[in-house]
């Protein structure tokens, strides 16, 4: 992100990202989204982060589903600093989701998410407005996907982001027409609102991988020379190549 104009808000770049960050660890093809853990993603160039929690015995540990992850919020938010310490000119976008209801557990959801901040605060951004380039940089910037207990910030309402994400799509050509409009929407439309788009469905019984196999080249292909506002962009399985051409489409010239 060093390369970027620093004024410009957040809202107003190209982001590569993954869907169901941390289900890497599992060997369940139809739960599996990912082939790459969170310290390889960091290092490809990935910037978004969809991490799904579930509160059990007042602790967050991560889950995809009713599937248990093998790790927990604090060991991605320890990550995710030690990755901005070593390169303080990038900011990392966190969805926070609430993926199923607590277990065992005496204080609430957003309780323990603000608990888990607390501890790294000087690397998270918690307003509710969208920051500059400038103002993002070092920054884990924070998407609630979750109910507060009160009106103190905790983030960016995720629910405030213009959301492409037909998560059951009936065949291959229904979800890339949505992915591909709503790609064209965030291009042509000037505004300082969050685009974000999922490359990423289910259909039938395929796995994800399979379904990767088919909407990755779509996606490359797609924004191959272009520049643009494109937002966020989710995806399963990507690789190097196309996180490179999200970051690309950044490029003025």
């Amino acid at each position: 992100m060093k390369a970027l104009d620093f004024s410009k808000s957040i809202a107003n770049i190209s982001i590569p990202g993954t869907h169901e960050t941390m289900a890497s660890t599992t060997g369940i093809p139809w739960v599996m989204c990912q082939s790459l853990s969170l310290g390889v993603q960091l290092q490809i160039g990935i910037r978004f982060f969809d991490i799904r929690c579930s509160l059990y015995t007042n602790e967050l540990l991560i889950y995809h589903s009713k599937f248990y992850l093998h790790s927990n919020f604090t060991q991605c938010l320890t990550d995710m600093s030690d990755f901005l310490n070593k390169h303080p000119t990038e900011f990392l976008v966190v969805r926070v989701r609430e993926e199923n209801p607590p277990i065992h557990s005496n204080i609430s959801f957003c309780k323990a998410v603000r608990d888990t901040l607390e501890n790294y605060k000087s690397h998270i951004w918690s307003e509710e407005t969208v920051p500059i380039i400038e103002q993002a940089k070092g920054k884990i910037i924070i998407l609630y996907d979750f109910s507060k207990d009160d009106r103190t910030p905790i983030g960016i309402p995720y629910r405030s982001l213009k959301i492409e994400d037909i998560w059951s799509a009936k065949s291959f050509s229904e979800k890339w027409k949505a992915v591909q409009n709503h790609l064209e929407r965030a291009t042509s439309i000037v505004d300082n609102q969050i685009y974000l788009t999922y490359n990423s469905t289910t259909i039938n019984i395929d796995t994800p991988c399979y379904i990767a196999r088919e909407l990755n080249p779509k996606l490359y292909d797609y924004l191959k020379g272009k520049h643009g506002r494109f937002g966020i962009i989710a995806m399963d399985y990507p690789g190097p190549k196309l996180v490179e051409e999200i970051i690309n489409t950044n490029n003025e010239d």
